[in-house]
């Protein structure tokens, strides 16, 4: 596929798909081999996860972090064209910011009409209405836990169930010597964040403080369709100035006076 082709592609996980297609990795199992070995992971459990992820990414359902973004334009060549890891950066800024590749739509008005189809054949064949209404509830309950287990999120609890909700502000002011949450990463839909470590590796190199642990949060994700487990970032402020920054496609902007 022509470069003119490639840009024709308006879903960042069309693209990806298309490159793996290209750059020869029909299958997720190959890629993975790639993947691990430009990663430095060859363990058979970092192996499943990475398998794992990349069918997530190619079908749309999750995108990756920064991290492992810039492992796969190592391995597609992304790089090598700056036309491509243009379009490519856009789509993946795009699809970060409005979770246009969770197939979430599609799949919810395939499941409307199902429902819609069923409601109506009950209603010509069944005289009770209070009937009907009640196998219409329990087929609705039955679609939403289904979609519950699929997220990973389970009813009995998890750690993060009753962290602090960490709401995104665009604009955070703060004095010198001050410390806030001003963000936090989930991790995948429903799952726990990843650990402080590897979140602070894929953050900005802030010119005017530094970042630290704000530990298990919850925040609103657009992309998951409610509220998931989150890391709380904390961002400590050591000089007075003005300073923007994305963080998980979010666009920031600091602004530190000085103290009082």
């Amino acid at each position: 596929m022509a470069l003119d082709d490639l840009q024709q592609i308006n879903r960042w996980h069309i693209l990806f798909d298309e490159l793996c297609v290209r750059a020869g990795f029909h299958d997720a199992a190959s890629l993975a081999a790639r993947y691990c070995e430009v990663a430095g992971n060859g363990a058979r459990k970092e192996h499943d996860t990475t398998l794992r992820n990349l069918n997530n990414w190619r079908s749309g359902r999750h995108i990756p972090r920064l991290r492992s973004l810039r492992i796969l334009e190592q391995v597609l060549g992304v790089r090598d064209d700056p036309a491509l890891l243009e379009h490519w950066t856009a789509l993946y800024r795009q699809a970060n910011e409005t979770g246009e590749d969770s197939p979430a739509d599609v799949t919810h008005s395939a499941k409307g009409g199902a429902l819609a189809s069923v409601a109506a054949r009950w209603a010509s064949s069944l005289p009770d209405l209070r009937t009907i209404a009640g196998a219409v509830v329990v087929f609705g309950l039955g679609i939403a836990m289904g979609n519950v287990w699929a997220s990973g999120w389970r009813p009995w609890g998890g750690p993060a169930d009753n962290a602090p909700v960490v709401r995104y502000n665009p604009e955070v002011f703060m004095t010198v010597g001050q410390s806030k949450v001003i963000h936090a990463e989930r991790g995948d839909c429903g799952e726990l964040p990843r650990d402080w470590p590897d979140v602070v590796a894929d953050l900005p190199g802030p010119a005017l403080g530094t970042f630290s642990d704000g530990g298990l949060a919850r925040r609103n994700s657009i992309f998951c369709k409610g509220m998931t487990p989150a890391r709380a970032i904390v961002f400590n402020a050591e000089r007075v100035g003005v300073e923007e920054f994305r963080i998980q496609g979010d666009h920031l902007k600091v602004t530190i006076r000085p103290a009082e």
